[in-house]
């Protein structure tokens, strides 16, 4: 890992203004576009050629499990680069600062959030066929990920982390909660640390039942991201979500409706009831929901 001074020895607030070489792609950061505890998001442009726009995404990695996740996003990001409804990571470097590590990741940039597109059209639900455009737009990205062996489970599927890019197609990003360790968690060790990860990486208005309560020993798996669809496609739909965000108990008992209006067929009424099966094993996979979609 390479030293990196973020901030030139000066006391700034961000990187607001610098030129940057990361990974021979030198970028000049312009302002920041969203921000977190220890992350900022920030528009950059080609240093040589403005108008060409990224997305850099700085981390400050505190400990390892911190930066597990962001080695972690990389690798699936390199993983499924190429994939159009995946947001291309185009270079990226860590750097060791001494007591912490800092990431830089320049994307793809796109111009707004599914959330931010919905909320700008007000009460303006959408038609049935630009719901499904937007929907099976996720699911061919879950699809790459689901299809690879062992089959990567996002495990924070939302609708934060969906994405317009500039060519009009809608992109999954944020891979920093992916897993491959499928398994029933019976041992209280076991259960106690994934316990722990459920509760830091994962969303709870999307959080399967298997999530909420371990003591089920049902098998945590890839099929956590089709009840997440489900929320999401509820989501599109309605604008609103299925569940809240912290009632354990409702999404344990299956508890939601679906409302009157806006009125969509029975097929993606169906489909929503059948991604939000309580039972992983009665959902259908990610095949099956690509195919019920297109119907």
């Amino acid at each position: 890992m390479r030293r990196f001074n973020p901030f030139g020895g000066k006391v700034q607030t961000g990187l607001e203004g610098r030129t940057i070489d990361v990974r021979n792609v030198k970028i000049t950061v312009r302002n920041a576009i969203a921000q977190g505890g220890f992350s900022c998001v920030y528009l950059a442009c080609d240093a040589l050629h403005s108008s060409k726009q990224y997305a850099l995404k700085h981390i400050i990695c505190n400990d390892s499990e911190s930066l597990d996740l962001v080695m972690k996003e990389i690798q699936v990001m390199n993983l499924l680069k190429g994939h159009a409804n995946v947001v291309t990571l185009v270079a990226h470097d860590v750097f060791d600062m001494g007591r912490t590590k800092e990431a830089l990741l320049v994307m793809e940039f796109c111009e707004k959030s599914l959330v931010s597109a919905m909320e700008s059209r007000g009460t303006g639900y959408y038609e049935e066929k630009k719901a499904l455009l937007i929907f099976r737009d996720v699911c061919n990205a879950v699809f790459a990920m689901h299809g690879q062996s062992p089959p990567i489970a996002h495990r924070d599927l939302k609708a934060e982390n969906v994405l317009l890019g500039l060519d009009g197609a809608w992109k999954l990003c944020d891979f920093g909660s992916t897993s491959t360790n499928h398994k029933c968690f019976d041992k209280p060790e076991d259960r106690g640390i994934e316990e722990d990860i459920i509760r830091k990486h994962t969303t709870p208005a999307y959080r399967a039942p298997e999530m909420w309560d371990l003591y089920r020993r049902e098998v945590i798996s890839e099929k956590v991201d089709i009840w997440a669809l489900g929320c999401l496609l509820y989501r599109i739909c309605y604008f609103k979500s299925a569940f809240d965000g912290e009632s354990k108990l409702q999404v344990l008992n299956g508890n939601y409706r679906i409302p009157e209006q806006p009125k969509y067929s029975t097929s993606v009424t169906g489909l929503i009831k059948d991604m939000l099966e309580a039972s992983p094993n009665a959902r259908p996979d990610i095949t099956q929901v690509i195919g019920h979609s297109s119907s």
